[in-house]
């Protein structure tokens, strides 16, 4: 991590457009926001595109624009995002969840420095820094052609890349207190601690959902508190309890490495309901490559 913001200070006194790499809930969002803080447009908007969940319908109009009548709602002009950015940032999240159309235009724009809203017939210069986030396997986006080549290139001039929790277990505790206090401040109590053993479990843990998980389990565990201190009980951590009984790692009946894998790879499935993007980020596969493991596994 000390790397990592060594290498965050460097690229935030330059105005190249910066990729940010890691798994889901690592801290993407954090960095990019400390990019943008970091640097002469810390004053500027800092504006954010949370790509999966626009409706490819509306995302043109959302990142370039419209002026009135460009379709049968505009019955006003909109700035898009890109200008309301204007000389701060602008983060593209999950970026290779666009649509490949989306991609080409994007691709224009980020090349020209350059757009035009729908509809309209004059361009607007394009001044905000450009970051952007994807998860593990967008090479393989790339090989597979679901994400240009030529954007991939073009957003990757400078890259971050965010480590995932379990490769920086020093940082789980001192993150687990931030979490504590400002929950326990939410709620107007005094801060609960932790009891040794609860210590020992959050080190333990592999967190597959990286810090967000972290900070809902904490959330959740300061909410349900009543004593002061939160046992090992009151950690929600439902996944290593799911781990234990489908691996069989408190009993005698081993199952085959196949029957670990396709177990891991229907509570996976299970915790991100179906969303086969999250689920190959978090199995550090392509999603081409689940799918042929559900096909080889017959999972519907």
């Amino acid at each position: 991590m000390r790397e990592l913001l060594a290498e965050l200070k460097r690229y935030a006194a330059t105005d190249a457009n910066v990729l940010v790499l890691g798994e889901t809930g690592a801290g993407k969002d954090a960095v990019a926001r400390a990019l943008h803080a970091a640097g002469g447009r810390r004053n500027e908007p800092f504006v954010v595109v949370d790509c999966p969940s626009l409706p490819a319908t509306l995302m043109e109009s959302e990142l370039f624009g419209h002026e009135r009548g460009a379709f049968t709602d505009a019955t006003t002009a909109k700035p898009g995002r890109f200008e309301m950015a204007g000389r701060g940032s602008i983060y593209l999240d999950r970026v290779s969840e666009l649509a490949p159309e989306t991609q080409a235009k994007l691709l224009r724009l980020v090349e020209e420095k350059r757009g035009e809203r729908l509809g309209g017939t004059l361009f607007f210069e394009i001044r905000a820094r450009v970051i952007a986030s994807v998860e593990p396997g967008i090479e393989d986006r790339v090989l597979e052609g679901s994400f240009r080549r030529d954007l991939y290139h073009r957003l990757k001039v400078l890259t971050l890349t965010v480590p995932p929790l379990r490769d920086r277990a020093t940082d789980i505790l001192p993150l687990a207190a931030v979490f504590i206090r400002a929950q326990a401040r939410e709620l107007g109590r005094p801060v609960p601690k932790l009891s040794d053993d609860a210590i020992a479990v959050l080190k333990a843990y592999p967190w597959p959902g990286n810090v967000r998980e972290l900070r809902h389990v904490l959330e959740r565990s300061v909410i349900g508190n009543t004593t002061g201190t939160i046992e090992v009980d009151e950690l929600p951590l439902e996944k290593q309890h799911d781990l234990d009984s489908a691996f069989g790692v408190a009993g005698m009946n081993r199952p085959t490495l196949e029957e670990v894998e396709r177990r891991y790879l229907e509570m996976v499935l299970r915790d991100v309901k179906g969303n086969q993007t999250e689920a190959a980020a978090i199995l550090g596969i392509s999603r081409k490559a689940l799918w042929e493991k559900r096909k080889r596994y017959r999972m519907e």
